[in-house]
């Protein structure tokens, strides 16, 4: 993480370490845990995901040897 200082940006990897220790440190207010959390949650694509409903996409590989049958 000290090679990242030296930086004036911070990398993706600095980013997700600051938002996981915000989201973890007992001593902030929940509004700033949570908020932190959200983040993370967005980043990460979950963000209006429901485990039970939501399936992975289906890939469909197609090699031209039968006729076409997709929807």
């Amino acid at each position: 993480m000290a090679n990242a200082r030296k930086t004036k940006i911070a990398d993706k990897e600095e980013i997700l370490t600051f938002l996981t220790s915000v989201m973890r440190n007992e001593e902030l207010g929940e509004k700033d845990r949570i908020g932190a959390a959200f983040r993370l949650g967005r980043y990460l694509g979950l963000e209006g995901k429901d485990e039970e409903t939501d399936e992975l996409p289906r890939v469909i590989i197609y090699d031209g040897t039968k006729p076409d049958k997709l929807p």
